[in-house]
């Protein structure tokens, strides 16, 4: 379960709504449901996912890296 890295940007897809610049800060567990919580770099929003409802994951770091270069 530790897909996600400290310093890196992902989209998530959850429950059919697309996040996008979102970095990790924690995953918790709370009974048998894990929850996920990122924070969005552009606009400082939160959110907390319950892990089972996150359909789709992706790493954007890499991408935008190589934008940059």
């Amino acid at each position: 379960m530790n897909l996600f890295t400290e310093n890196g940007l992902y989209e998530i897809v959850y429950q059919g709504a697309h996040f996008s610049f979102l970095r990790f800060i924690r995953m918790d567990q709370i009974c048998n449901v894990y929850y996920v919580t990122l924070k969005n770099i552009l606009n400082g929003d939160m959110y907390t996912f319950d892990y089972d409802g996150i359909i789709g994951i992706r790493e954007i770091s890499n991408s935008i890296h190589s934008y940059a270069s």
